[in-house]
């Protein structure tokens, strides 16, 4: 019994670092991240946030610490290593030196000296959860137009077999341009209006038509510049209708629906959506699907 006893008495003191190591890591999870840092002139850096205020971040790595203003920022990427670091280089196709990396990532994880801490902004500091609300949370809005060719489905495909419209309007919603925080369950707002004109033969429909309601944004992109596009818009149309002779108006409810594809420059945003409309009548059922584009420019 007693060897067995000495033996687990060893055991227990030879994974005492071990375990200090771990239990330190899960009181501390801040000792296992890093910071990848991106300026707006191209520059990448490898290092740690130290400090965070209104006018800008407190950063270090083997150059020291220096103050970064947040007009000079492009994005910010929390890494919890440096092999993150890496992968955040590797999807952004830049080059890297491995051995530069370890070493800013590890003087990062160093406290701030005296020295260094004379450099702590004195405005009010914020932490990443306020950063997040104060900064992220920012909005974005654009005016779009966009062209759109449609094809007539159920009981009048016959007589008005194809159209055209044209509309024009408003999206707006937390920017999403370099932003990882936004949570991509919360939509935007879309609201359009336009004008539709079918016509055939011996039958004409054409009018005007608007819709509001949710646009989601879902990132395919690791710039966020690529999205997927989803929205729905109920609204109501006034059209004209004409067959032969005979001559009726209506105003109705119409529900539009697009999804697509948006690549997002600074200021001007292209798109490509499939489209389609839905027009409420009692006694006719008239639905219309069909390809549409247009082009965007940020306002605010």
């Amino acid at each position: 019994m007693i060897p067995e006893f000495l033996n687990i008495r060893d055991m227990i003191k030879s994974s005492l670092p071990v375990l200090t190591i771990i239990l330190c890591l899960i009181l501390n999870p801040a000792l296992l991240k890093s910071d990848t840092l991106i300026l707006k002139n191209g520059t990448l850096l490898v290092g740690k946030v130290k400090n965070e205020s209104v006018s800008g971040i407190l950063f270090k790595n083997t150059y020291g610490a220096f103050n970064v203003k947040r007009g000079e920022i492009s994005a910010l990427y929390i890494t919890k290593n440096y092999e993150e670091d890496i992968a955040v280089r590797k999807k952004l196709g830049m080059d890297f030196d491995l051995e530069e990396i370890k070493k800013n990532y590890a003087a990062g994880q160093k406290d701030l000296t005296e020295k260094e801490k004379t450099l702590i902004v004195k405005d009010k500091s914020i932490g990443r959860e306020e950063k997040s609300k104060s900064e992220d949370m920012k909005f974005s809005g654009k005016l779009f137009v966009e062209g759109s060719g449609l094809a007539s489905i159920g009981e009048l495909k016959d007589s008005i077999p194809y159209g055209f419209a044209g509309f024009g309007g408003l999206e707006t919603g937390e920017h999403y341009l370099n932003n990882s925080n936004r949570n991509y369950f919360i939509p935007w707002f879309r609201a359009e209006a336009g004008y539709v004109r079918f016509s055939g033969d011996d039958a004409l429909l054409a009018g005007f038509t608007g819709g509001a309601g949710p646009l989601w944004m879902i990132p395919v992109s690791d710039d966020f510049r690529s999205n997927i596009r989803f929205a729905v818009e109920p609204g109501v149309s006034s059209f004209s209708v004409k067959y032969k002779d005979e001559k009726a108006s209506t105003f109705t409810f119409t529900l539009h629906s697009i999804l697509g594809y948006e690549y997002s420059f600074d200021y001007v945003s292209v798109f490509v959506n499939l489209r389609f409309m839905y027009v409420y009548d009692k006694d006719v059922l008239f639905n219309s699907a069909g390809i549409s584009a247009g082009v965007s420019g940020k306002l605010w």
